[in-house]
C-alpha cells in the first residue's frame, strides 16, 4: 500500500553526500523536494525501509526524520507544487 511520508534531514560534516541522498529518495516513488532538506514522498516502503536505504550513505553525525502524513496540511508553495502534492502525494 502506498502512503505519504515526509523526509527531513541534516547532512553535517564531513561527507555531505547530497547527490546520493537525492538519488535514493527519488527511488522511493513519487516525490517532491519542497525545501533544501525536506521532501514529500508517496511510497510502499516503510519508514524503516527508507531509513535502511538512506543509512547506506549517511554519516554517523547526520540526522534523519521520516514520518507518515495525513491529508491535513497547509503552507506556502508554488501553484505547481500544490498541484503535484494534490495529485501525486495525496491522490485520494
Amino acid at each position: 500500500m502506498f502512503k505519504p511520508y515526509m523526509i527531513s534531514y541534516d547532512l553535517n560534516n564531513p561527507g555531505q553526500k547530497y547527490a546520493k541522498v537525492f538519488e535514493i529518495i527519488k527511488g522511493f516513488g513519487s516525490y517532491i523536494k519542497l525545501q533544501d532538506s525536506f521532501w514529500l514522498v508517496r511510497t510502499s516502503l516503510t519508514p524503516n525501509d527508507m531509513t535502511d536505504k538512506l543509512n547506506q550513505v549517511l554519516d554517523n553525525n547526520d540526522s534523519l526524520f521520516i514520518c507518515e502524513l495525513v491529508k491535513n496540511y497547509q503552507g506556502r508553495a508554488s501553484k505547481e507544487d500544490w498541484e503535484f502534492i494534490k495529485d501525486a502525494i495525496f491522490p485520494n
